[in-house]
């Protein structure tokens, strides 16, 4: 190995110990240099966890205790027989965390030195915990994703009578959890707004009258699971509005409505959904089959309250169809 790809010619060798020096300290890695007998020779720098006493000549186990000397002879007497770099790693108090690189080479036949290398490896250690935390949380909300379009999967085919059908509802209803799911990852993760989950679904499904459906309350944000779940009660009602409702003929608005309601020790949100209608209504006529009848009420009457362990009232007369959802409050804040 060249000592140096390149020098200029009026640079002597020897002269740029300063600059090695200097980058070492720069690097934060710390320099130790022992003869054949593990006489310590020279150290540049230590981290500021050891220190060294003036007035004797230092050792290994003057200056990092017994146990890591124990180890550091270990890895020479490796380094020693194999001819290669040995790498330990010391943890203290699982705060700070060191790398001791150990070489051994030499100078002539027959003298032997020993060069360590001490790294602090703490921030790096930092950030693999964070990573690891990160992708056990991406597995743990992947799990519960999957967990829900299961649960969606299986009641939409419970009530649909064709392949076509299955499908059709199917995607649209991925589709909502995929609008919800961007709304709560723009959040890093905190979760999404009420008005922002209405909004989102009223855009994809009417775009440019937005304004055929009123908004009032308090704009709560919610957990990334509630989010979700009500984004996807938004997209049953939305669509049942816009396949079998009267309201874009008639030129009323379709009201919701968000309020955070203290009922005793537990702080509930509660949501309501109000959208007027005819006698003429498909869903108000009492002799539809009663697939039609039951469209979307399994995930606007089960899979979505059970899922954000809340209650909720879906009903259907001649003159409205209201639906609330009940839900324990833990919003981030509200805007």
């Amino acid at each position: 190995m060249q000592r140096f790809l390149w020098r200029a010619d009026h640079v002597n060798a020897d002269s740029l110990s300063t600059f090695m020096v200097v980058a070492l300290l720069d690097m934060s890695a710390s320099l130790i240099l022992q003869d054949s007998d593990d006489a310590y020779l020279c150290i540049t720098g230590l981290p500021d966890c050891w220190s060294i006493d003036g007035s004797t000549v230092p050792a290994d186990n003057t200056i990092f205790g017994d146990a890591i000397a124990g180890m550091l002879a270990s890895a020479k007497c490796r380094a020693r027989q194999s001819g290669s770099t040995e790498t330990i790693e010391v943890s203290l108090d699982e705060r700070r965390y060191f790398e001791f690189r150990i070489l051994v080479f030499f100078v002539g036949e027959s003298r032997s030195q020993v060069i360590t290398t001490i790294v602090d490896r703490t921030e790096d250690r930092r950030r693999e915990k964070v990573l690891q935390g990160l992708l056990r949380d991406v597995s743990h909300r992947s799990k519960n994703l999957l967990a829900i379009i299961q649960s969606i999967a299986t009641q939409t085919s419970q009530h649909t009578d064709s392949i076509d059908a299955y499908v059709q509802k199917l995607r649209g209803r991925i589709y909502s959890l995929s609008r919800s799911q961007d709304l709560v990852t723009d959040s890093g993760w905190r979760g999404a707004f009420v008005r922002d989950l209405l909004d989102q679904q009223v855009a994809a499904y009417m775009p440019g009258r937005q304004n055929r459906v009123n908004f009032t309350g308090e704009n709560v944000l919610l957990s990334p699971n509630v989010s979700m779940h009500l984004g996807l009660a938004f997209h049953e009602l939305l669509v049942n509005a816009i396949n079998y409702g009267t309201f874009l003929s008639t030129g009323e608005q379709i009201k919701v409505d968000c309020r955070i309601k203290n009922g005793g020790d537990v702080r509930q949100v509660k949501v309501q959904w109000n959208e007027p209608v005819t006698p003429q209504h498909p869903l108000v006529l009492t002799d539809l089959p009663t697939p039609v009848r039951r469209l979307g009420t399994a995930i606007l009457e089960r899979v979505v309250p059970a899922s954000v362990n809340g209650q909720a009232r879906y009903s259907i007369t001649p003159k409205n169809i209201h639906y609330e959802l009940a839900f324990p409050a833990d919003p981030v804040s509200i805007n």
